[in-house]
Protein backbone atom coordinates (compact mmCIF):
# COMPACT_ATOMS: atom_id res chain seq x y z
CA UNK A 1 0.00 0.00 0.00
CA UNK A 2 2.59 2.58 1.10
CA UNK A 3 4.95 1.75 -1.77
CA UNK A 4 2.23 2.67 -4.25
CA UNK A 5 0.49 5.61 -2.55
CA UNK A 6 3.14 7.34 -0.43
CA UNK A 7 6.61 6.35 -1.59
CA UNK A 8 6.16 6.80 -5.34
CA UNK A 9 8.47 9.85 -5.34
CA UNK A 10 11.08 11.33 -3.02
CA UNK A 11 9.20 14.53 -2.17
CA UNK A 12 5.99 12.76 -1.12
CA UNK A 13 7.98 10.15 0.80
CA UNK A 14 9.92 12.81 2.71
CA UNK A 15 6.75 14.74 3.61
CA UNK A 16 5.15 11.56 4.92
CA UNK A 17 8.24 10.63 6.93
CA UNK A 18 8.41 14.11 8.46
CA UNK A 19 4.77 13.79 9.55
CA UNK A 20 5.38 10.35 11.10
CA UNK A 21 8.54 11.68 12.76
CA UNK A 22 6.61 14.56 14.34
CA UNK A 23 3.92 12.26 15.72
CA UNK A 24 6.52 9.88 17.15
CA UNK A 25 8.37 12.79 18.78
CA UNK A 26 5.15 13.84 20.52
CA UNK A 27 4.04 10.36 21.58
CA UNK A 28 7.31 8.45 21.92
CA UNK A 29 8.29 9.26 25.48
CA UNK A 30 4.84 8.43 26.90
CA UNK A 31 4.83 5.07 25.11
CA UNK A 32 8.46 4.25 25.91
CA UNK A 33 8.01 4.92 29.63
CA UNK A 34 4.62 3.24 29.98
CA UNK A 35 6.06 -0.05 31.29
CA UNK A 36 9.07 -1.54 33.03
CA UNK A 37 10.95 -3.19 30.17
CA UNK A 38 14.05 -4.18 32.13
CA UNK A 39 13.39 -7.84 31.32
CA UNK A 40 13.99 -7.21 27.60
CA UNK A 41 17.42 -6.67 26.04
CA UNK A 42 16.49 -6.33 22.36
CA UNK A 43 13.46 -4.85 20.63
CA UNK A 44 12.26 -4.53 17.05
CA UNK A 45 10.12 -1.53 16.12
CA UNK A 46 8.07 -2.77 13.17
CA UNK A 47 7.26 0.05 10.77
CA UNK A 48 9.37 2.35 12.95
CA UNK A 49 9.98 4.86 10.14
CA UNK A 50 12.60 7.46 11.17
CA UNK A 51 13.47 5.80 14.47
CA UNK A 52 12.06 8.64 16.60
CA UNK A 53 10.14 6.16 18.75
CA UNK A 54 13.12 3.80 18.96
CA UNK A 55 15.37 6.57 20.29
CA UNK A 56 12.83 7.27 23.03
CA UNK A 57 12.92 3.60 24.03
CA UNK A 58 16.71 3.51 24.29
CA UNK A 59 16.70 6.77 26.29
CA UNK A 60 14.17 5.34 28.74
CA UNK A 61 15.74 1.87 28.99
CA UNK A 62 19.56 1.87 29.15
CA UNK A 63 19.80 -1.91 28.74
CA UNK A 64 17.69 -2.04 25.58
CA UNK A 65 18.79 -2.00 21.93
CA UNK A 66 16.20 -1.39 19.20
CA UNK A 67 16.14 -2.43 15.55
CA UNK A 68 13.88 -0.31 13.35
CA UNK A 69 12.39 -2.50 10.62
CA UNK A 70 10.78 -0.63 7.75
CA UNK A 71 10.67 -0.58 3.98
CA UNK A 72 14.03 -0.08 2.23
CA UNK A 73 12.73 3.18 0.75
CA UNK A 74 12.26 4.47 4.30
CA UNK A 75 15.51 3.14 5.72
CA UNK A 76 17.53 4.79 2.94
CA UNK A 77 16.30 8.21 4.12
CA UNK A 78 16.46 7.57 7.87
CA UNK A 79 19.91 9.21 8.12
CA UNK A 80 18.19 12.58 7.66
CA UNK A 81 16.42 12.16 11.00
CA UNK A 82 19.24 10.93 13.26
CA UNK A 83 19.32 13.05 16.45
CA UNK A 84 22.42 15.16 17.22
CA UNK A 85 23.55 12.70 19.88
CA UNK A 86 23.38 9.46 17.95
CA UNK A 87 22.64 6.30 19.95
CA UNK A 88 24.38 3.25 18.52
CA UNK A 89 21.80 1.03 20.23
CA UNK A 90 19.35 2.01 17.48
CA UNK A 91 19.89 0.28 14.14
CA UNK A 92 17.90 0.04 10.91
CA UNK A 93 17.02 -2.96 8.74
CA UNK A 94 15.13 -2.68 5.46
CA UNK A 95 12.29 -5.06 4.70
CA UNK A 96 8.55 -5.60 4.40
CA UNK A 97 6.95 -6.97 7.57
CA UNK A 98 4.36 -8.80 5.48
CA UNK A 99 6.86 -10.72 3.35
CA UNK A 100 10.41 -10.60 4.75
CA UNK A 101 11.92 -12.37 7.74
CA UNK A 102 11.45 -10.33 10.90
CA UNK A 103 14.56 -9.47 12.93
CA UNK A 104 14.93 -11.56 16.07
CA UNK A 105 14.10 -9.66 19.27
CA UNK A 106 12.92 -10.14 22.84
CA UNK A 107 10.25 -7.49 22.33
CA UNK A 108 8.30 -6.42 19.24
CA UNK A 109 6.88 -2.90 19.08
CA UNK A 110 3.81 -2.09 16.98
CA UNK A 111 3.04 1.63 17.19
CA UNK A 112 0.23 3.01 15.03
CA UNK A 113 0.31 0.01 12.69
CA UNK A 114 -2.66 -2.30 13.23
CA UNK A 115 -5.40 0.30 12.83
CA UNK A 116 -4.24 0.93 9.25
CA UNK A 117 -4.90 -2.55 7.89
CA UNK A 118 -7.77 -4.87 7.02
CA UNK A 119 -8.74 -7.65 9.43
CA UNK A 120 -7.11 -10.21 7.15
CA UNK A 121 -3.80 -8.33 7.02
CA UNK A 122 -3.84 -7.71 10.78
CA UNK A 123 -4.18 -11.43 11.50
CA UNK A 124 -1.51 -12.23 8.92
CA UNK A 125 0.95 -9.81 10.51
CA UNK A 126 0.22 -10.95 14.06
CA UNK A 127 0.76 -14.57 13.06
CA UNK A 128 4.16 -13.62 11.61
CA UNK A 129 5.10 -11.84 14.84
CA UNK A 130 3.86 -14.76 16.95
CA UNK A 131 5.97 -17.15 14.88
CA UNK A 132 9.06 -14.96 15.32
CA UNK A 133 8.55 -14.27 19.03
CA UNK A 134 9.93 -16.76 21.56
CA UNK A 135 7.75 -17.92 24.50
CA UNK A 136 8.13 -15.29 27.20
CA UNK A 137 8.94 -12.64 24.61
CA UNK A 138 6.89 -9.49 24.44
CA UNK A 139 4.70 -7.43 22.14
CA UNK A 140 4.17 -3.77 22.95
CA UNK A 141 1.17 -2.36 21.12
CA UNK A 142 0.54 1.37 20.92
CA UNK A 143 -2.67 2.72 19.41
CA UNK A 144 -5.56 4.99 20.30
CA UNK A 145 -7.73 2.74 22.47
CA UNK A 146 -11.43 3.44 22.05
CA UNK A 147 -13.58 3.54 25.17
CA UNK A 148 -15.35 0.25 25.81
CA UNK A 149 -18.70 1.86 24.92
CA UNK A 150 -17.04 3.25 21.75
CA UNK A 151 -18.14 6.76 22.74
CA UNK A 152 -14.64 8.21 22.71
CA UNK A 153 -11.99 9.44 22.82
CA UNK A 154 -12.75 12.01 20.16
CA UNK A 155 -9.32 11.68 18.51
CA UNK A 156 -9.97 7.99 17.91
CA UNK A 157 -13.46 8.57 16.56
CA UNK A 158 -12.28 11.32 14.23
CA UNK A 159 -9.47 9.16 12.91
CA UNK A 160 -11.92 6.31 12.34
CA UNK A 161 -14.06 8.58 10.16
CA UNK A 162 -11.09 9.30 7.90
CA UNK A 163 -10.16 5.65 7.35
CA UNK A 164 -11.22 3.69 4.28
CA UNK A 165 -9.37 0.54 5.39
CA UNK A 166 -8.68 -0.69 8.89
CA UNK A 167 -10.45 0.14 12.15
CA UNK A 168 -10.02 1.55 15.63
CA UNK A 169 -10.47 -0.84 18.56
CA UNK A 170 -10.91 -0.75 22.31
CA UNK A 171 -8.29 -2.16 24.69
CA UNK A 172 -10.40 -5.27 25.28
CA UNK A 173 -10.77 -5.82 21.53
CA UNK A 174 -7.01 -5.58 21.08
CA UNK A 175 -6.50 -7.98 23.99
CA UNK A 176 -8.79 -10.57 22.41
CA UNK A 177 -7.14 -10.08 19.03
CA UNK A 178 -3.67 -10.66 20.49
CA UNK A 179 -4.91 -13.56 22.61
CA UNK A 180 -5.97 -15.34 19.42
CA UNK A 181 -2.30 -15.30 18.40
CA UNK A 182 -0.92 -16.56 21.70
CA UNK A 183 -0.21 -13.26 23.48
CA UNK A 184 -1.46 -12.61 27.02
CA UNK A 185 -2.09 -8.99 27.99
CA UNK A 186 -0.11 -8.11 31.11
CA UNK A 187 -0.58 -4.35 31.37
CA UNK A 188 -2.67 -1.62 29.74
CA UNK A 189 -1.73 2.04 30.08
CA UNK A 190 -3.83 5.04 29.11
CA UNK A 191 -1.01 7.55 28.79
CA UNK A 192 -2.98 10.82 28.62
CA UNK A 193 -1.03 11.42 25.41
CA UNK A 194 -2.16 10.81 21.83
CA UNK A 195 -1.42 7.07 22.03
CA UNK A 196 -2.15 4.41 24.63
CA UNK A 197 -0.10 1.28 25.22
CA UNK A 198 -0.48 -2.42 25.97
CA UNK A 199 2.21 -4.92 26.94
CA UNK A 200 1.62 -8.58 26.08
CA UNK A 201 3.69 -11.71 26.65
CA UNK A 202 3.92 -14.67 24.28
CA UNK A 203 2.56 -17.85 25.84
Amino acid sequence: MFQDTVYYNQEVKLRFMKAMHSIAKVTGRAVATAFDLSGFKSACDLGGCTGAMAYEFTKAHPGLSVTVFDLPAVVEMSERFIPPHRDDRVSFVGGDFFTDELPKADLYILARILHDWSEERVHFLLKRIADACRPGGGLLLSEIFLDEDRGGPSRGLLQALSMSVGKQRSASEYSLLLKSHGFTTMHIRHTNNLLDAMLCIKE
